[in-house]
């Protein structure tokens, strides 16, 4: 039987594991922190990244069910949901959004269109199915020999480091007023940005 995929393929930029997740929340978070305090306008995509982040660390914590009376000697253990309703859940709520995105497309007057309260949603699902979209085409063969292996963990380094990276100039933009190149659409970009690599690594642990 082959061995978890955690076990052969290393960590992104060799750093424990959830250290680049850990430091682009801890980014975001900081920035949000800082505009608040300097009494300045923060924007809606940096509060719905927060949300994300707060959402993964606590969300994901709390999964595991109640204990289960262990046999004689043995450790306590938890009931995890499992993985199959998980994967319904989250079509469900894929297929819901963009239901209703088709429905406004479709019935809506042009001169509004989708509404924003729902395209900040799209633009959260879109960049995580994003990411773990790519994570699964990196990963799905990653275990079949050593060039895999080494294309996967070459990838996984590249995405963590293009996201630390990305992270960190958008965020320092935002709390400073600085011109990006991303133009006015940099909350865009920042959106895509945490989105896409907290998806990337629900597939690859």
């Amino acid at each position: 039987m082959a061995a978890p995929l955690a076990t052969r393929i290393p960590e992104p930029l060799r750093l424990p594991r959830g250290s680049v997740r850990g430091t682009i929340a801890l980014i975001v978070t900081a920035t949000y922190a800082y505009l608040l305090l300097q009494d300045k306008p923060v924007p809606s995509v940096l509060v719905n990244s927060v949300v994300v982040v707060i959402a993964f660390y606590f969300g994901s914590r709390a999964t595991a069910g109640p204990p289960v009376p262990p046999a004689p000697g043995q450790p306590p253990t938890f009931v995890v949901p499992a993985p199959r309703r998980t994967k319904v859940v989250r079509g469900l709520l894929l297929i819901g959004f963009l239901g209703l995105a088709a429905w406004f497309f479709r019935t809506n007057r042009p001169s509004f269109g989708i509404p924003a309260e729902l395209v900040a949603v799209l633009e959260v699902l879109g960049g995580y199915a994003s990411g773990m979209t790519v994570s699964w085409l990196v990963h799905r063969r990653a275990h079949e020999n050593m060039i895999r292996k080494r294309f996967a963990t070459i990838a996984r380094d590249l995405i963590a480091a293009g996201a630390l990276g990305l992270a960190a100039y958008i965020c320092v933009a935002l709390a400073t007023g600085q011109v990006t190149v991303f133009a006015d659409k940099v909350a865009d970009a920042l959106s895509l940005v945490v989105t896409f690599y907290f998806g990337s690594r629900v597939i690859g642990h």
